[in-house]
């Protein structure tokens, strides 16, 4: 069953992300975050950290929950997150903890309008 979709208007808290992310991961078996048949590029979870919103989308895959809940549970529950640019060369991809980890397949991202210009 896929996570609840959330709009850019009901954002969480990363400590409510976090909890999400851990209660689908343990009660589901769903290999992507979203709707089977939803586009990849459709932002399923909107989330504030601090002065940003990032965007969660649909096509997260199963693993790349688990890589990221175990950097988290590493980091005793405290993920830095870092705007790098993305494949596309847009300074929007969230890098995670102090060393920046990309993981691949946790396709989460900055919303532009929201990167701060110290972050550019």
């Amino acid at each position: 069953m896929a996570m609840e979709r959330l709009a850019r208007g009901d954002w969480i808290t990363k400590v409510e992300f976090h909890e999400r992310l851990g209660r689908w991961y343990r009660e589901t078996d769903d290999p992507v975050i979203g709707d089977a048949g939803a586009d990849r590029r459709t932002a399923w979870l909107w989330i504030r950290d601090g002065h940003r919103l990032a965007r969660l989308f649909a096509d997260t895959t199963r693993e790349a929950v688990a890589e990221y809940l175990h950097l988290l549970g590493r980091l005793h529950g405290a993920v830095d997150w870092h705007v790098v640019p993305s494949a596309a060369g847009q300074l929007t991809k969230i890098a995670f903890g102090p060393d920046r980890v990309v993981l691949d397949g946790f396709h989460l991202y900055a919303d532009p309008r929201t990167v701060a210009p110290r972050n550019r």
